[in-house]
């Protein structure tokens, strides 16, 4: 679940000055079919949530959802508030892990 919201995202070799919109750049949160899976992420499905403010109980993660889709409209942060269905989040985590995997000297 980790992986998934994670692998595909912009990752930076240099330092972040802008904490925040770095944060918004590199995670990518999930929208949950079923109640299962809402259970199985454990949180995860609101990543930036966690990254932003990992000692709030996650309980609390759905609203505070809604907030920061307004704060980073707000501020005009590059990409946007990125949220995908949990199915295309495993696909592209799939091709991704495809791809390493049949790379030239890999």
């Amino acid at each position: 679940i980790l992986m998934t919201s994670h692998l595909g995202e912009e990752l930076y070799g240099d330092f972040q000055h802008d904490w925040v919109s770095a944060q918004v750049r590199a995670t990518r949160g999930a929208v949950t079919r079923t109640a299962f899976t809402e259970w199985l992420w454990g949180g995860m499905q609101y990543h930036l949530e966690h990254h932003l403010f990992p000692s709030m109980p996650r309980s609390r993660y759905p609203r505070l959802r809604e907030e920061l889709q307004r704060f980073v409209a707000l501020h005009d942060i590059p990409g946007g508030y990125r949220l995908d269905d949990e199915a295309v989040i495993f696909a592209r985590t799939w091709e991704k892990l495809r791809s390493v995997a049949v790379a030239p000297g890999g």
